[in-house]
């Protein structure tokens, strides 16, 4: 049975408490599904944008979040998708993103939206499980950015937590390679979890250097420690992640081009986060990379850990996006 938007509001309100009765969401994990008409789309493209403010340099620009606009009168044939996002702009009544908005807020959703400062609605799993639902609604972009300034940090991070969550079950729950996870525990004292289909390239005690990839696109986590203390500010961080491939990644450099240094939480370590892109001295390959540089005072360690893939001519972001992850899962001995 395909759904027609006139019942639409009926579905909504039924379903969003019968969590039992839903299907898992579908669709990309890192695809936006955005419903808006026509006229409305290029100012809705800002708001997101603002929203997704993320861009990964592969060299060429790579956002975060792919968008998909999707005409209103085609809203029931995406609605279980994983991140659907309905938008309207104004209240002109031959505007069919209006009129859907109209059918899926009540009438006090709507009034608080368009006449007041309710111009960010969010909701999870209302016709799927694993899904978010964001609404934007408002009189005109300026007052719609100026929610976006206060809510849009926290709006990403819903949006990231699912990805994670549904990528995770992808990564993890199928198949790992525990015998390797628990055979580096024993050596090193230290963890990852590993997903099925990664080999050991490289494993040596002596450098202290481990080192996991898979093939066809090719993916990379690298886990290199040192006794005591290596860093001590940007400047000593930068100096030690450009000197790190040429010790350790043979023929392989960082570049200049969009290299960033920024302090982050690693789990719970105090880190320094490394972004940028890496090269091959003799052959025709690169990509970007990501890398943590952080100490753990229990062991008196520093930690580098570097992420990288090399995919060419093919979207990156989400594959580099599942390599820091396995890197996340990274744990010490308690």
């Amino acid at each position: 049975m395909k759904y027609t938007v006139s019942n639409i509001f009926f579905i909504f309100v039924f379903i969003a408490g019968c969590e039992s009765w839903k299907p898992r969401a579908v669709g990309g994990d890192d695809d936006l599904m955005v419903v808006a008409s026509l006229e409305n789309r290029e100012n809705l493209q800002i708001i997101i944008s603002a929203i997704f403010n993320d861009t990964l340099f592969t060299p060429e620009a790579e956002p975060a979040y792919k968008i998909k606009f999707i005409d209103p009168q085609d809203f029931a044939d995406i609605k279980n998708h994983a991140n659907v996002i309905i938008g309207a702009i104004g209240m002109q009544e031959s505007n069919r993103g209006v009129k859907l908005m109209k059918k899926i807020l009540s009438r006090q959703q709507y009034e608080s939206a368009v006449k007041g400062n309710n111009h960010l609605i969010f909701a999870r799993n209302v016709f799927s499980i694993e899904q978010n639902y964001l609404i934007i609604n408002g009189p005109n972009l300026e007052q719609i950015m100026n929610s976006v300034v206060e809510q849009g940090p926290w709006l990403r991070k819903q949006f990231d937590n699912l990805l994670i969550k549904r990528q995770s079950k992808y990564l993890f729950k199928t198949a790992r390679n525990k015998d390797l996870e628990k055979l580096i525990m024993s050596r090193y004292g230290w963890q990852v979890d590993i997903p099925w289909g990664y080999e050991v390239i490289r494993d040596s005690s002596e450098i202290g250097l481990f080192w996991i990839g898979k093939e066809l696109p090719y993916r990379w986590l690298v886990i290199h420690w040192e006794e005591g203390l290596v860093f001590s500010d940007s400047l000593s961080v930068r100096e030690y992640a450009f000197e790190f491939p040429h010790k350790y990644l043979e023929g392989i450099q960082y570049t200049n081009y969009k290299f960033q240094i920024n302090p982050e939480e690693f789990e719970h370590w105090a880190a320094w986060k490394v972004r940028g892109l890496w090269e091959h001295k003799q052959e025709a390959q690169g990509g970007p990379f990501i890398s943590y540089l952080f100490y753990d005072e229990k062991t008196d360690r520093s930690y580098f850990i570097h992420c990288m893939i090399f995919y060419p001519n093919k979207d990156k972001y989400l594959l580099l996006r599942q390599v820091d992850m396995v890197a996340h899962t990274f744990r010490i001995r308690k």
